[in-house]
Parts: structure tokens; sequence; C-alpha cells
């Protein structure tokens, strides 16, 4: 029995850039960050993300500096170089 699904984000980029229009969408003006909880619930069962493609999306967005997460691994902070994306 297969317990997988396939992705709808074919690439690291793909799932990068959702992630990175999932975290926008939830940072309010107040703060400054977002969670990683929320991210990642949103990607998997709202926008058909698989976990390894949540994984490669969130490496990518990382090494490319369009956002960054904190030590405790719970906020997700928005870049510079991701704020133009």
């Amino acid at each position: 029995m297969q317990f997988t699904k396939e992705s709808a984000f074919k690439t690291p980029e793909a799932a990068a850039r959702e992630l990175l229009r999932i975290a926008k969408s939830k940072i309010k003006d107040e703060y400054a960050h977002t969670y990683t909880g929320v991210t990642n619930s949103e990607f998997l069962y709202t926008s058909g993300g698989s976990l390894d493609a949540y994984k490669a999306g969130r490496d990518f967005a990382v090494a490319n500096k369009w956002f960054r997460i904190d030590e405790s691994g719970t906020r997700i902070f928005i870049l510079p170089d991701g704020l133009n994306i």
C-alpha cells in the first residue's frame, strides 16, 4: 500500500515560490515573521504539496536567501531577496 502522493510542485524553485507566497500572506504588519507550522500546513493540505517538495522548497529558498528560519525552527523571516519575488 502506498501512502505518499505526488506533489503539485515539480521543481524545488516552484515549491520555494509557493512557500514564499504563503509566508508573505501570513506575515502581519505588527510581526516580522510567520510560523513554520502554519506555512507547512497550508503547503501540504491546501496547496497540494508533498513533504519532499516542502523540504526541497525550503532548502532552495534558504540557499537563495529568500527567507530564513530561526534557530528553533519555528519562525520564518522574509529576507530582502525574497521581498520582490
